[in-house]
This record gives C-alpha cells, sequence and structure tokens, in this order.
C-alpha cells in the first residue's frame, strides 16, 4: 500500500497568500533491532510489514528504532511548506520517555518481513531494512543503526497510552519537508528513537500495516504556492540594471 494525500492539492492553486493543508498517510515503515550491549546478534532481524512500530529497550536487552517516509510528490513544484506536524498512535509505552525524530540521509527499503506483536522482529528477508543495512543483504548503513543527523528534528514527550502522539512543527520540521519538496530524491524519512538507556522501557507505536486506518501513522503539511513570477519585486540592483540596459538601448536608436 502507498502513501497517500487525503486532502485536495488545488483548489488554492491559484492564489500565492493561501495556505492550504494537506495530510499523508506513510509511504513505508519498518523497525531495525539491536542488541543492547552492541552485539550483531539482531544484525538478520527486521519487521517491514507488521502492525506496529517498536522503540526503545525490552527486557531481553534489545534496542528498537523505526523508519518513516512519506511521499509527497503530489504537492506542486515550488510549494513553500509553512508548518509541518507528524501523527502517530502509542498502543503501549512501559515508561514516560522522549520520542525523538531525526532525518535520515540514506535510501532504505521497508522489506517484506513480519515481525508480528512480540516486539522481536522476525528473519530477514531479500529487501529488508535491519540495524547493519538499509536494504538487506547487500547495501549495509554507513552507521550501525542507520544514517541520520544526530540533532533531532522534534522531539514529542510521552507517557499516555493508548493515545495519539503529535510530533509539532519546528523548524527543523520544516527544513527536511521543504528540502524533500525541492528535491525529491533526497526524501529518506526520519528516524524515531526513544530511551536506549535502562531495562525496560519499550514503545509500541500503529505502523502503516496497522488495521485500525486512524491509527495509522499521518503527516499534515501547511503549504503555499510561490507567487507568479509578476509578483516578485525585483531587487534594486535588477530595476537599475534594466534601467541602465534600456537607456544605452534609446541611445543607440539616435
Amino acid at each position: 500500500m502507498g502513501g497517500a494525500a487525503t486532502a485536495a492539492l488545488a483548489p488554492t492553486a491559484g492564489r500565492a497568500d493561501t495556505p492550504t493543508t494537506s495530510t499523508f498517510e506513510a509511504q513505508a515503515d519498518a523497525t531495525v533491532f539491536a542488541e543492547q550491549t552492541g552485539g550483531t546478534a539482531y544484525d538478520n532481524v527486521a519487521d517491514g510489514q507488521g502492525g506496529s512500530l517498536w522503540t526503545s529497550v525490552i527486557v531481553a536487552g534489545v534496542v528498537r528504532r523505526a523508519l518513516l517516509r512519506f511521499d509527497l510528490t503530489a504537492l506542486p513544484f515550488g510549494a513553500e511548506i509553512v508548518q509541518v506536524q507528524l501523527e502517530a498512535f502509542m498502543i503501549r509505552v512501559r515508561e514516560p520517555q522522549p520520542l525523538a525524530l531525526h532525518r535520515l540521509t540514506a535510501a532504505w527499503s521497508e522489506g517484506p518481513a513480519n515481525g508480528g506483536d512480540a516486539g522481536v522482529g522476525a528473519p530477514a528477508q531479500a529487501g529488508d531494512c535491519t540495524w547493519s543495512h538499509r536494504r538487506w543483504p547487500d547495501q549495509p548503513w554507513a552507521a550501525r543503526g542507520g544514517d541520520y543527523l544526530l540533532s533531532a528534528s522534534a522531539t514529542s514527550a510521552v507517557g499516555a497510552w493508548p493515545a495519539p502522539v503529535v510530533w509539532t512543527s519546528t523548524p527543523a520540521l520544516v527544513d527536511d519537508v521543504q528540502r524533500w519538496v525541492d528535491d525529491p530524491a533526497s526524501n529518506h524519512g526520519w528516524l524515531l528513537i526513544g530511551a536506549e538507556s535502562g531495562a525496560q522501557n519499550a514503545a509500541r507505536l500503529a505502523s502503516r500495516q496497522n488495521p485500525t486506518p486512524s491509527a495509522r501513522p499521518r503527516l499534515r503539511l501547511t503549504w503555499r504556492l510561490p507567487a507568479p513570477d509578476a509578483q516578485v519585486p525585483l531587487p534594486g540592483w535588477a530595476v537599475a540594471l534594466m534601467g541602465g540596459a534600456l537607456a544605452a538601448a534609446l541611445l543607440r536608436r539616435r
């Protein structure tokens, strides 16, 4: 199932000053797994098709991180992103903690593995992403655990469940999405990282495959069209240059 825009994009096409809000479902999501001690026993474990996204640590000492990507190609070329909000649904969380979104910098594949409801994944198959590979078995991450910006684009404090989780707009989130709209090839989505120390602080969110459509991750964007060329004021240097060229042309005609 591909991502879909659930709001019309065209009604304000003639108005550059009127913001439009559009909502997108996730195009791809997955969970990767690792030993908390840094071992490699879970390098061949994946979960791209399960109904949940998993983060943080389970009692067995396994760390999980979730990946999310949204297809934004339905937005018109040149769209200016004004506000960004990501929504997900917390099915269960063991203890309050921050969940941080980090922009991914390398392409990855969702893959066919389905870890079910246990939160420990399933054997990786061709095309899955894992802690060691962005595409199993022959395309590794440059850094284990995913290639991403160390600074978080947004963080949401979670503790209640079952309950929605919202990452509200930040300049970094707006910059992420604007970058993807301007250069779709750079759109690799976000890595979701929770608490990765401690003994048992696991979090479970609904994935895009969750049987409840309203619980699936959604990206809500407020955007506007760029001003038509005729409405964009020229800088002073351009006006002076045009004036000089016009004067020279008039002199040549005399």
